[in-house]
């Protein structure tokens, strides 16, 4: 059905591919409908969960020129569309400054929010980023993660986009040819962390997480340069990868997650022949800093979970212990590798982390019966 909200007449869409299986009435989805071509509405917000209630409508869109349509779920069954529906290109992204000032980790920055600006001024917000531009780095991000368990299995990972403040340099400092060639400028010829031209042994490292967002289109709208900071390859895959993952799985349905992803400090490496600690920048003039820490915080049920990374695969890396923690326990079904290639880890106590970092990251009272801070060391 046409939903009058937006004008005109919305390219139609096929869902042969959407599994209408009755689950206490509602309307069961499967991965094979996030096309990228669409936008994924339900009540008035972006798609958050991985099935339709009953009386409930999936809203599909497709830009500002285009009408949108509602699918309504009646008793397990989800409205279908025609076979030969077509939406040629969904609206794009829009990154959009909040004119307020950030500060983390001594630096300032400015907010800006991801969002889809639909027709008639309504506005929905992927996520927010803090950024620096005067070092050309993400200071935080803040998201929403919510409850939902839909496969990704066939999702492609799209280019990365140069939208918002970051320029073009940024962009081809995270290059493989620029990484290896800056590595061997700070740290000398002999230096083994980035072996060659073809070692992608830096990654960007995503703030807020893909994974995080239900459809292919959000998940999209997080390859972002403003989104990435540079991380070990073996930090990206293990043990950050694991703490996404843990994050990932914490909301049950109908709920979501706080997340701040942030950075601290600058990472030193040691110079291969004078042995001295360096600190790693890609870019000149102090600009795109390596971070020595990548760190989460997770607000969940009035509970606050704290995650962080320490950025440096060396077997003997420059600081032996962190100052912003206090080694706690770590949380239920969480496991992480101290191999210091994975990025070893501990876990520390969230007050004392909130002190440290910022009161942007405050998001529990200090008495938070279950507050925690994990640190990789």
């Amino acid at each position: 059905m046409k939903n009058g909200i937006f004008s005109k007449l919305c390219y139609l869409y096929t869902l042969s591919a959407l599994s209408n299986v009755v689950l206490g009435q509602n309307c069961q989805l499967t991965d094979s409908i996030m096309n990228r071509n669409w936008i994924f509405l339900s009540n008035n917000d972006l798609l958050r969960t991985d099935y339709i209630a009953d009386g409930g409508a999936l809203t599909l869109y497709c830009n500002e020129h285009s009408a949108a349509w509602d699918l309504k779920c009646t008793k397990g069954t989800l409205e279908q569309l025609p076979d030969d529906a077509v939406c040629s290109e969904h609206l794009s992204l829009s990154v959009v400054p909040q004119y307020k000032a950030c500060s983390a980790d001594g630096a300032d920055g400015q907010l800006y929010d991801m969002v889809y600006n639909f027709a008639t001024f309504f506005t929905v917000t992927l996520y927010t980023i803090c950024y620096c531009t005067s070092r050309e780095t993400v200071l935080y991000s803040i998201h929403k993660a919510y409850g939902f368990n839909l496969p990704t299995g066939n999702y492609q990972r799209p280019q990365f986009k140069l939208l918002g403040n970051p320029n073009r340099a940024r962009a081809d400092s995270f290059g493989s040819d620029e990484i290896y060639k800056t590595f061997q400028t700070l740290l000398g010829d002999g230096q083994t962390y980035v072996k060659s031209n073809r070692d992608y042994a830096v990654q960007r490292g995503h703030m807020a997480n893909s994974q995080d967002f239900l459809t292919y289109d959000q998940m999209d709208a997080t390859f972002l340069y403003m989104n990435v900071v540079p991380m070990f390859r073996g930090c990206n895959l293990r043990n950050w990868k694991r703490i996404e993952n843990w994050i990932h799985r914490l909301p049950d349905k109908h709920t979501y997650a706080t997340v701040v992803t942030g950075t601290h400090d600058v990472l030193y490496l040691q110079h291969s022949q004078t042995h001295r600690f360096v600190p790693m920048y890609l870019m000149p003039d102090e600009k795109n800093p390596m971070p020595m820490w990548m760190y989460k915080v997770v607000r969940y049920q009035g509970e606050c979970y704290v995650f962080a990374t320490l950025n440096d695969v060396s077997s003997v890396p420059a600081i032996q212990y962190s100052n912003i923690c206090r080694i706690t326990s770590c949380p239920a079904g969480l496991t992480l590798d101290k191999e210091p290639g994975s990025c070893v880890s501990y876990c520390c106590g969230y007050r004392h982390f909130v002190q440290q970092v910022g009161d942007f990251a405050k998001m529990c009272s200090v008495s938070s019966r279950s507050s925690t801070f994990i640190a990789f060391l």
